[in-house]
């Protein structure tokens, strides 16, 4: 890494960005600390040399990022070139941590990698519909910040930093979906899975700082296979994606798709490699000891053990403490150099013994259970019932034994449903209440139904009257048609040779229908200079969204800079078509022409026909065709004066949808 020359601490760029610290460094650019002279705030400069190759692809990407409105994508608020250096501004991320500093002790839980994945999938396929792709995903680039809120930092703009190779829209999707599962396999074991997907459309990528996965044939272990407490669908999204052959989610939403919901709030449980046993005495500041599960297939039998047994000893009284396992052996018996507590309260001695007997019964129990099922239960359903039914054995022991000396002893404590249950005694259920309270009114008499009988019968006699009158008129003519009438007229002059004139009566005026929608199926940039303007884009002209737009590059005047007369589109029609009308749907006042043309050429308007034109115009827009326009295969729509963009001479050409009629 060579510094970038001319960046230091006290260096001011732009005029106004005095910088600071520089807090990290990358293949062609450094990331600084530094303050805004002019808005007084502290931001983020993105720092490399003007003349290097990347140089005007990030700063042309850090233009496009900034026009996508996300919360949880980091915002660009200015770009520039001073004394020979580039420099991205971005907002200031106090307290945020970077997903590599999150895992340094090991994964999340199962909710929180959810919540982090989703978040930053939600926010990437929002870029997406934009046609703006991340590809350079990692585990610095993804986010936390105090309260829990997702970031994604380096939206476009890292990939071309790092030269990232050029893709069409659909590979640029699949390789943020891998890049995404590769988040959440990191998150859910602590470890990143160095493998190239999709015959190395997704290279492995470089060392992160985290402990490479382990490697098996066609690609990496599944997160289950190191981690306890994996979510099924987790688990096999990550053995989809990261094995071989091209298969997982093939875009950022539709991994989002695939794992919602998630929490809305940050997690506060222990991660995927340790789970926290806790007992009855956690409130009082007792800190129980992380367990460590080591691989193999033993892990979930010791898991279970381990489970068992504490849930055992908190079940044995106010005579102990929570029963602890420092570690799990590498076989998956049974953990052994338990840590146990006990208070001084009468029958402290012989609860405590009891405890200890309940915790070895239960985890004798729960071996068996785990060696038996294997896999079909988990861990955390044979802790539930194995600690239920060691708590209400112990509860009715101890009530048939001390009822008479111990009357008080269980007197306002909480009792769990299980318990309620196996203690209730057997009793009949009382009838159900009938739906008629005991005043409802009595059956109808004899002389009361016959006259409901007489009034209900009246009523079908009339019907089938009605009904067989209809039969019978089917067929025949409603009657004879009124003759036309006809009105014969001299004229006045009597040398003019005789004549008639022959006047119907007046009929309803019917008026021809609206003509129908032609299918816009395809279309391309036009640029009278270079031939294309965000050619991956054009389609949100005809996806029936007014709320997506295409949007052009910026410019830094609204008549393009004075080097063309305008930018659009060319949209190609589903058959040659005599134009008639075209709605446009603009976002912003501006200067537009529409065109009717046969020729695919994205830079001469040779040729074309002339629809229409407006001026300053916004919202939906409708341009009448003139008459004897003749058919045309393709149309151009072309802004001719662009609308003002999200900053000062800032102007982009901005079109949201495109009828023809």
């Amino acid at each position: 890494m060579t510094h970038v020359q001319g960046v230091g601490p006290g260096s001011v760029l732009g005029g106004r960005y005095a910088v600071t610290l520089r807090t990290s460094e990358g293949a062609h650019h450094e990331r600084w600390r530094a303050n805004d002279h002019t808005l007084e705030r502290e931001v983020v400069l993105v720092c490399f040399p003007a003349g290097a190759s990347v140089a005007a692809a990030a700063l042309d990407a850090a233009r496009r990022a900034a026009g996508i409105e996300d919360p949880r994508l980091v915002r660009v608020l200015d770009v520039g070139t001073d004394q020979g250096v580039g420099f991205i501004v971005e907002e200031p991320l106090t307290g945020a941590a970077p997903l590599s500093h999150l895992l340094q002790g090991g994964g999340l839980s199962p909710d929180e990698v959810r919540r982090i994945t989703g978040e930053a999938a939600t926010a990437l396929d929002k870029a997406t519909h934009r046609g703006l792709h991340h590809l350079a995903l990692s585990p610095s680039t993804v986010l936390r910040m105090p309260d829990g809120a997702v970031k994604v930092r380096g939206l476009a703009t890292e990939a071309a930093l790092t030269d990232a190779d050029r893709l069409s829209d659909e590979r640029a999707s699949r390789a943020d979906a891998v890049g995404l599962v590769k988040i959440a396999y990191a998150a859910l074991t602590g470890r990143w899975p160095m493998v190239a997907v999709d015959n190395g459309l997704i290279p492995a990528g470089a060392p992160v700082g985290l402990e490479a996965a382990p490697t098996i044939v066609g690609g990496v272990a599944a997160p289950s296979e190191i981690a306890v407490g994996v979510p099924n669908d987790l688990d096999l999204i990550c053995r989809m994606t990261l094995g071989s052959g091209r298969r997982g989610p093939v875009s950022p939403g539709d991994l989002a798709l695939q794992i919602a919901p998630w929490p809305t709030e940050m997690a506060t449980s222990d991660g995927a490699t340790g789970m926290r046993l806790r007992g009855r005495d956690d409130r009082e500041g007792l800190e129980p000891t992380r367990v460590l599960p080591s691989m193999g297939a033993g892990v979930g039998a010791g898991v279970g053990v381990g489970v068992a047994a504490g849930a055992a000893g908190a079940a044995a009284g106010d005579g102990t403490d929570t029963v602890f396992f420092d570690r799990l052996p590498d076989d998956g018996s049974a953990a052994t150099g338990a840590t146990t507590g006990a208070t001084t309260s009468s029958p402290s001695a012989e609860r405590l013994q009891g405890g200890i007997a309940a915790a070895g019964a239960a985890a004798a129990a729960a071996a068996g259970v785990a060696g038996a099922i294997g896999d079909r239960v988990g861990s955390f359903a044979r802790a539930a019932a194995d600690k239920a039914a060691a708590r209400a054995a112990e509860r009715r022991a101890s009530r048939d034994e001390q009822l008479d000396e111990f009357d008080d002893d269980f007197a306002g404590e909480r009792i769990g449903l299980v318990d309620a249950l196996d203690e209730a005694p057997a009793t009949r259920l009382e009838p159900p209440v009938p739906v008629f309270g005991r005043e409802a009114p009595e059956a109808p008499s004899g002389t009361q139904s016959r006259i409901a009988l007489a009034i209900v019968g009246a009523l079908v006699v009339l019907a089938l009257v009605i009904g067989i009158s209809n039969v019978m008129k089917i067929g025949k003519h409603d009657g004879v048609a009124a003759p036309v009438t006809e009105t014969k007229t001299r004229a006045a002059s009597s040398s003019a040779a005789p004549s008639a004139t022959t006047t119907q009566a007046p009929s309803a005026t019917t008026q021809a229908p609206p003509a129908a929608p032609v299918t816009v199926v395809g279309g391309t940039g036009f640029d009278p200079e270079d031939g294309t303007e965000s050619d991956q884009n054009v389609k949100l002209t005809f996806d029936g969204n007014p709320g997506t737009e295409w949007r052009s590059r910026w410019y830094g005047t609204p008549t393009f800079n004075g080097k063309k007369a305008g930018v659009g589109v060319l949209l190609d029609l589903s058959a040659p078509t005599a134009v008639k009308e075209v709605t446009l749907v603009l976002g912003a006042p501006q200067d537009v022409t529409v065109y009717a043309t046969d020729s695919g050429s994205t830079k001469s308007l040779d040729g074309a026909q002339t629809v229409g034109s407006k001026q300053n115009a916004s919202g939906t827009v409708v341009i009448t065709a003139p008459a004897g326009l003749k058919p045309a295969s393709k149309l151009l729509v072309l802004i001719t004066k662009a609308a003002p963009a999200e900053a000062a001479n800032h102007y982009r050409a901005q079109i949201s949808e495109v009828t023809v009629r």
